[in-house]
């Protein structure tokens, strides 16, 4: 069976489950890319989703399976298995050449994601949009007073029923988290209060929230940025920070300075400002400046290059704040107007695009055949095997490539002694300069 390039298809956490007293067989929730509105829409369609399930949408930069992206909303399974929906691009992500989407369900443990190139493809026949959809029960943090209180509003909460309001460390989801309240919701399900942070949790970074009900197995959780470009001080609460803060390369003036333009920056942070050599994303770097976001958003900046970096060809610049809580990264030719303008760490001039390959054929245990496609030129690739799930990373280094002129290309790799046996077995193909990667997976028999 060939596998599509970079389509993750992830498999359940146990064979049964049982939901409100009753046993039912696991399935594995796929969904597949109808269309695509660049900048504004994309439709989905589902495969084998269990029903009567609310899952929330989430996009996110490609590579991160919409983990802790942008919450789009919530909806419901319904009577399951094939659903198609309409989901809005949402506004941070609409810059970007390609997107991850998630959905994960509240309960039960179910997610699915997949990813889209950012530009007009396919149709939205038959897409239910998220806002004529029937959402679920969702809690979303709208504010936040650093250290002292959020603000959180409820939506489609049964109306019949009592919550537990608890807050907790960050990535426990909030369970068995300190009890701060216990509310109920209005007959339309809707909740809007301000809750007091706990002394202990006061100078936490990231705090996570629970709504759990006293009448059902329901639970809610969410997270919030205790510091998110938010600085109410005793003037209130001020609206948090959302999404995913970009840069891109303007100019570059060879061996002196660079130029960058930011997107969606938080307001009133300071960020370090970092270069490195090419492929280290700027971790480590260089500190050149310090510089404040101000009113955030995008924004223009110039950077000497340090005396260390001037005679390289290639140069990685970084943004992050101190507790590397907002970060964002790019690189650039040293050399007049070959600037990349990608708002990426993927640039190369005259090249655009993702590179991905397929697999094309298997000798068990013995050699699998690759065929890439959109493989930026001339650069060399490092070919890695591992288990399934790890998409290549760190795995067992099998062979290095040229992508020579790029674009399409077919390569046969040896699978290494130690996957052999293995059923399914990761591959990966990394850039040994500028960042470029491409991952896939196949089953480890004999094919075609």
């Amino acid at each position: 069976m060939k596998k599509l390039p970079l389509i993750a298809l992830v498999a359940l956490l146990a064979v049964l489950l049982v939901v409100n007293g009753q046993v039912q067989a696991l399935t594995i929730p796929t969904f597949e890319i109808q269309g695509v509105t660049a900048n504004d829409k994309v439709t989905i369609v589902t495969a084998n989703f269990p029903a009567g399930y609310d899952f929330e949408v989430r996009m996110g930069l490609f590579g991160t399976k919409g983990v802790d992206g942008v919450l789009i909303g919530t909806v419901n399974s319904g009577s399951g298995g094939s659903l198609k929906w309409t989901f809005p691009i949402p506004a941070a992500l609409q810059s970007e050449s390609a997107i991850a989407i998630r959905l994960q369900s509240t309960l039960g443990g179910y997610y699915s994601y997949n990813w889209f190139t950012n530009t007009d493809s396919g149709t939205h026949t038959g897409g239910v949009p998220i806002d004529e959809a029937t959402a679920g029960p969702s809690i979303t943090v709208t504010a936040v007073n650093p250290g002292e209180y959020a603000v959180i509003i409820a939506n489609n909460l049964p109306a019949d029923e009592s919550f537990q309001v608890r807050m907790g460390v960050y990535g426990t989801q909030g369970i068995d988290g300190e009890l701060i309240a216990t509310v109920e919701p209005d007959s339309d399900g809707f909740l809007k209060q301000t809750y007091p942070i706990p002394f202990d949790l006061q100078d936490d970074a990231k705090i996570a929230v629970r709504f759990e009900s006293e009448d059902s197995s329901l639970a809610l959780s969410t997270w919030f940025d205790n510091a998110a470009g938010v600085s109410g001080g005793m003037g209130g609460p001020v609206t948090a920070y959302y999404g995913i803060p970009t840069i891109s390369i303007l100019e570059v003036n060879e061996d002196e300075d660079v130029t960058i333009k930011t997107s969606n920056y938080p307001a009133d942070k300071d960020f370090q400002v970092l270069m490195g050599k090419i492929g280290t994303r700027g971790v480590g770097g260089i500190l050149v400046t310090t510089i404040n976001s101000g009113d955030g958003g995008s924004f223009e900046a110039s950077f000497d290059i340090p005396e260390e970096l001037k005679g390289a060809t290639q140069i990685a610049i970084r943004l992050q704040t101190a507790d590397n809580t907002f970060y964002s990264y790019d690189w650039f030719y040293n050399s007049p107007g070959a600037a990349p303008a990608s708002g990426g760490a993927t640039a190369l001039p005259g090249y655009t695009g993702i590179p991905t390959f397929a697999i094309s054929a298997v000798v068990a245990d013995s050699k699998v055949t690759i065929q890439t496609s959109n493989f930026p030129a001339g650069l060399e690739w490092k070919v890695l095997m591992g288990k399934m799930g790890t998409r290549g990373v760190g795995g067992t280094e099998v062979a290095t490539v040229s992508s020579a002129e790029g674009g399409a290309f077919s390569e046969t790799f040896t699978i290494p002694a130690a996957l052999q046996g293995e059923a399914q077995i990761a591959i990966r193909l990394e850039s040994t300069v500028g960042g470029f990667y491409a991952y896939n997976w196949f089953d480890n028999s004999t094919e075609p």
